[in-house]
């Protein structure tokens, strides 16, 4: 008899890069998974899931597009029995703050005490090792956490504290600078005016849970979906298996592999992949542009390192949406005209940004060389300008920029539902019946 395998609900929506992440790595994990939007679950269908996995991102622009019937719809589906995963914006969203579902009874800590700007692998000692999160790895490990939140428990709050912080790794930044040893923090943070200090994070929550009714909230700051990440990939399947009760998350006999799309109109098809790959090789020369003036550089195969004063995840995040369309598109089944008038409004809409941003990164790259520049406040009324008009004067980010993922993110969602659903069928005309994990 085959067993059943628990069924995992990717929430997309203001998910952007991350939910590109966790969309791959739940693809090469084999794992069960269906992208819902917050139509969806203001609709009822998270109902039909175990578990809700909700990516990074800002949590406020989450809460915002759920609106309160799918903030209820999360909330009693979790207090039904369900099961919620967040990672990083995911887990800010289940906080008790005034942009969270109040899932958990955890407030954020104050930003004079926040180390905001801290990115990439650092090291996770468990607080519970017997919790089943740590199957296969009892002594924690090194993993990645890429800006993340702080919080502070309330007494009495029910929280369980599952893993803290330790050491930061050899790929650790904080802003634009290294983790070194030899790291004279003090006098960077004059310099730069914000907490930098990396040792503020040690002992501080990094993962950790709690119960809604008769559901568990599992929530983590490090990213286990990172790609390359294997053992955060195992600590991944081993969190998804827990929520779901122990039912097997991944589909076993082989990968899944993509059929075949069938022609769409022919016209509107052509029209829709040339677009599509314009827009990439716009990203494409203005990324090219950072790296040949210094403000960024290739630190990995999916996100850019970058110099303090210039946007970065933002860039990354352009670069990986629009590089994903130009994918996805050619490959389409069901794509007609309104795919085609998004993809014509997304172009009109980059055309207006490309040579802006192009104009911006030279100002600040000319700003820089009298020394470190504010990503966010400046006296150049250029540089200003340009900023307010690109991404909004705000950290959380708006403008142009906004309006662009905002609407790749619209195509992309049943671009890439189509596809999964290719993968699943072939997958399972291929293997047959679905079976217990394999790690």
């Amino acid at each position: 008899m085959a067993t059943e395998t628990a069924r995992v609900a990717l929430f997309w929506e203001k998910t952007f890069l991350w939910g590109l992440i966790a969309f791959d790595t739940f693809r090469k994990l084999n794992i069960d998974f269906d992208l819902l939007s917050a139509d969806d679950i203001r609709h009822g269908r998270l109902n039909d899931y175990d578990v809700l996995f909700v990516p990074g991102g800002w949590a406020s622009d989450k809460i915002q597009a759920l609106g309160e019937d799918g903030a209820e719809a999360i909330r009693s589906f979790v207090a039904g029995g369900g099961s919620y995963l967040g990672f990083c914006g995911g887990a800010g969203l289940a906080l008790s703050h005034k942009s969270g579902l109040g899932l958990a009874m955890i407030g954020r800590l104050p930003s004079s005490v926040r180390v905001p700007s801290f990115s990439g692998d650092i090291a996770l000692e468990p607080a519970a090792p017997d919790h089943p999160m740590w199957r296969g790895l009892p002594g924690g490990g090194v993993f990645h956490a890429w800006w993340p939140g702080q919080i502070a428990p309330e007494e009495g709050s029910g929280i369980r504290v599952l893993a803290r912080y330790g050491e930061p790794g050899a790929d650790a930044y904080v802003t634009d600078l290294p983790v070194l040893p030899q790291m004279d923090w003090n006098t960077w943070e004059q310099r730069y005016g914000i907490n930098l200090d990396p040792r503020r994070l040690k002992g501080e929550p990094a993962v950790f849970e709690t119960r809604f009714g008769e559901g568990k909230v599992f929530m983590s700051y490090p990213h286990f979906e990172t790609p390359g990440d294997t053992e955060g990939h195992r600590v991944l399947l081993n969190i998804l298996e827990y929520l779901a009760d122990g039912k097997p998350v991944a589909i076993t006999g082989g990968k899944r592999e993509g059929g075949e799309a069938a022609q769409a109109g022919l016209e509107v098809k052509a029209l829709a992949s040339a677009i599509a790959l314009a827009l990439k090789h716009s990203v494409d020369e203005l990324v090219d542009f950072g790296k040949q003036n210094f403000l960024w550089y290739e630190r990995n195969d999916w996100i850019l390192g970058w110099r303090r004063g210039v946007r970065g995840v933002e860039y990354s995040t352009l670069h990986a949406m629009l590089d994903r369309l130009a994918v996805v598109v050619p490959k389409a089944v069901d794509l007609d005209k309104r795919e085609l008038d998004k993809l014509l409004c997304l172009r009109d809409l980059a055309s207006s940004f490309f040579p802006k941003a192009h104009d911006l990164l030279c100002l600040e790259r000319d700003a820089m060389r009298l020394g470190p520049i504010s990503p966010l406040k400046t006296d150049d009324k250029q540089i200003e300008a340009l900023r307010e008009k690109l991404f909004s004067t705000s950290k959380r980010c708006g403008g142009l920029f906004e309006e662009i993922i905002d609407l790749a993110d619209e195509i992309l969602l049943p671009l890439l539902r189509e596809e999964l659903a290719l993968e699943k069928k072939t997958g399972t005309e291929k293997t047959g019946e679905k079976t217990g994990t394999q790690y």
